[in-house]
């Protein structure tokens, strides 16, 4: 099965720092310009299935995508939402590092007051992938539209490895990942963190921290 999973495009809370988990945010005109861009790039893609977080921004994002398959099913998951920060969410990527230094917990333990840790959002996850793999055929090709910290995540559970400041990715917006997916969990990296359909673009091609 081949996987493809893409950023949503910049937002104002990114260039602004913000936290933003389950909010939903805005695309910058910036944000729409790459989303278009990343549309094109799937132009003439076979895709047999798109999956999309239910957030604004990655549903603003999706839609100069579908402009070209009008005819693919779409389902809005919220298995696909970025961390959710709690209620740091809407203020300062700051205010959520204070509290997390001061918890005295590690970056990827740390799960602000209603919010997730990165383990947390891992689960989800291995939830969705197992649910692709029983759900959809080998051949298939299958879109996902979601956040950086979904994506870091998915990194860690599909390649089995440990959540760690080397293995961390700056996923930039509208990147492209892509992995060949198998039942016996021999996933295969073909692409990571690719943003080549911007390089004609001279806007800066990566948003903040905020997801």
């Amino acid at each position: 099965m081949k996987l493809i999973v893409v950023r949503h495009g910049e937002t104002f809370e990114n260039v602004n720092n913000i936290s933003m988990g389950h909010i939903d945010g805005t695309l910058t005109p910036n944000g729409i310009i790459q989303s278009i861009k990343l549309g094109e790039l799937f132009k003439d893609e076979k895709l047999d299935f798109i999956y999309c977080s239910d957030l604004g921004r990655t549903k603003d994002t999706l839609k100069e995508i579908i402009k070209y398959h009008p005819g693919v099913p779409v389902v809005y998951d919220p298995l696909l939402r970025e961390r959710a920060k709690g209620i740091f969410e809407g203020l300062p990527q700051t205010e959520h590092n204070k509290a997390r230094t001061k918890s005295g917990l590690g970056k990827f333990d740390f799960r602000p007051v209603g919010g997730e840790s990165f383990i947390d959002v891992k689960i989800r996850v291995e939830k969705f992938i197992n649910y692709l793999l029983s759900s959809h055929q080998a051949n298939e090709t299958i879109l996902v539209v979601t956040h950086g910290g979904w994506k870091n995540s998915f990194m860690s559970y599909i390649t089995n490895m440990p959540f760690s400041e080397e293995s961390l990715y700056d996923f930039k917006n509208t990147s492209v990942t892509i992995f060949e997916l198998s039942k016996d969990n021999n996933h295969q990296a073909k692409l990571i963190n690719c943003a080549k359909h911007l390089e004609n673009y001279n806007e800066k091609t990566a948003g903040g921290t905020g997801g």
